[in-house]
């Protein structure tokens, strides 16, 4: 009696992800929204970060943030593969095989391991390839250090996806905003030294960083090893699992290979605008600034649904996920609302961030801006809506169309059109943002007739 009342009771917390006495919408805000402000913590540390090593020094500031680009790609490839561990965890989760759920996330635990041997290697060796030259003296040294501290971080989104998946996303929330803070006194710390630690610039920001995600790293780990996950989830079962590793990886490859293309074609469409001159430099610049710090909206409603999607998956409750898609359209249409406040009717408050108002010289560039980013905003309304698809079918695996539309797609639909219209027909400053709405909503349109078509449809990635 007692081992099944223990039983009962599991079942109601570890499927409270798919309650049903709960609205959709009150399930997918209440993970969505730890989701959103774990993201936007993230956003405002490497921002105060950013002014930190300008107060040391501006070379610093432009190094660290020059050679991000570089990093970024080395990291976000790496987390989004062991990211997919969410998929597989809530799929798990929603078919009620707990005693499975640690397995997916170790698969992804030996994956980070396995990525040291290529990362550090990078970071020690491969800096006088990848920094340019007249940033080397304190690109290099950032570069270093945040490579070989790098394979903490597809850890921490290994370990984030045990919990994600199960809708205990509080967890993930607190661990990311102690170590923002952590990280924030840490850049100061080092930075400007202390303690007989001499002034470390943007080398010091760098340790300062990695030691805050070994930091996330390590608590979410003790968390995962706890006796209680031990005994409901198996988490103390470490041992490779070569099927399920592969499975894991053949899952998430496509993705991430798709959003890397993208982020490269962001990339080459600023080489393009800066080309062309500082009006257009300027416009575009500022317009993607204004997006990347606006994306922990997309990027927590993104992985709330694939949460949910996943453990309805797993609980092969397909017909839910209509509804679960429906209301995830619905809050990105209100947080878009929301949002039009500063970017549509009040643009110049955002605009003095970056302009000086008292500078009558930009004041048709200040006027570009403006209007761009009214454009901005309905980039974000269709590329917001296009995300909460890409969890529906990034939570059946459905991933190969996803690498094709942001690898093929932001190319013919988005480069080709940049290129032409506005290199070589020499448009507008205002035209490159027109011409990412256009493909924005191309991406959203494309998104929802692969949905309709079901083609992710009985793509459950676990056995029953």
């Amino acid at each position: 009696m007692l081992a099944s009342s223990s039983a009962n009771v599991n079942e109601i917390e570890n499927t409270a992800i798919l309650n049903p006495t709960h609205s959709h919408l009150r399930t997918l805000w209440k993970i969505c929204l730890p989701l959103m402000l774990s993201a936007f913590s993230g956003t405002l540390m490497m921002f105060f970060q950013r002014i930190i090593l300008a107060t040391y020094n501006t070379q610093s500031m432009l190094a660290a943030t020059t050679v991000w680009s570089t990093i970024v790609l080395f990291l976000f490839s790496a987390m989004s593969i062991a990211m997919i561990a969410e998929v597989f965890v809530g799929q798990y989760n929603g078919a009620k095989k707990w005693e499975q759920v640690g397995k997916p996330v170790w698969q992804m635990i030996w994956f980070s391991i396995m990525s040291s041997f290529i990362m550090i290697p990078i970071g020690l060796f491969g800096h006088s390839f990848l920094i340019p030259p007249e940033l080397a003296l304190e690109g290099e040294p950032y570069f270093k250090w945040m490579m070989i501290f790098s394979p903490f971080f597809p850890l921490t989104s290994a370990l984030s996806a045990f919990f994600i998946g199960r809708g205990q996303v509080k967890t993930v929330t607190y661990s990311v905003i102690f170590s923002n803070i952590l990280n924030l006194v840490l850049v100061y710390l080092l930075v400007f030294g202390v303690a007989g630690i001499p002034p470390l610039g943007a080398k010091g920001a760098a340790i300062a960083t990695g030691l805050a995600e070994a930091s996330i790293a390590i608590g979410l780990f003790c968390i995962f090893l706890n006796s209680d996950n031990r005994k409901r989830f198996h988490t103390h079962k470490f041992h490779f699992n070569k099927k399920l590793f592969i499975k894991c990886i053949k899952i998430s490859t496509p993705n991430t290979l798709g959003h890397a293309a993208s982020m490269a074609a962001w990339a080459l469409i600023m080489y393009m605008m800066a080309k062309r001159g500082i009006a257009h430099i300027t416009v575009m610049s500022i317009g993607l600034s204004l997006w990347a710090f606006f994306s922990f909206i997309t990027e927590g409603l993104q992985k709330g649904v694939t949460a949910i999607a996943a453990n309805y998956i797993g609980a092969k409750k397909e017909k839910q996920i209509a509804e679960v898609l429906t209301t995830g359209l619905q809050l990105q249409f209100v947080l878009a609302l929301i949002l039009a406040i500063p970017l549509v009717f009040s643009p110049h408050l955002l605009v003095d961030f970056f302009l000086s108002s008292n500078d009558g010289s930009s004041e048709n560039i200040r006027e570009l801006v403006e209007t761009s980013c009214r454009w901005l905003w309905l980039a974000f309304l269709f590329d917001g809506m296009a995300w909460v698809i890409d969890g529906v079918l990034t939570a059946a695996g459905d991933t190969r169309f996803i690498m094709f539309m942001h690898s093929i797609g932001t190319w013919l639909f988005c480069i080709c059109p940049v290129y032409w219209f506005v290199i070589k027909m020499e448009g507008a400053p205002t035209m490159t943002l027109q011409l990412v709405t256009i493909f924005s909503f191309i991406l959203f349109a494309s998104y929802f007739v692969r949905y309709k078509r079901k083609n992710w449809d009985n793509c459950l990635l676990i056995n029953h």
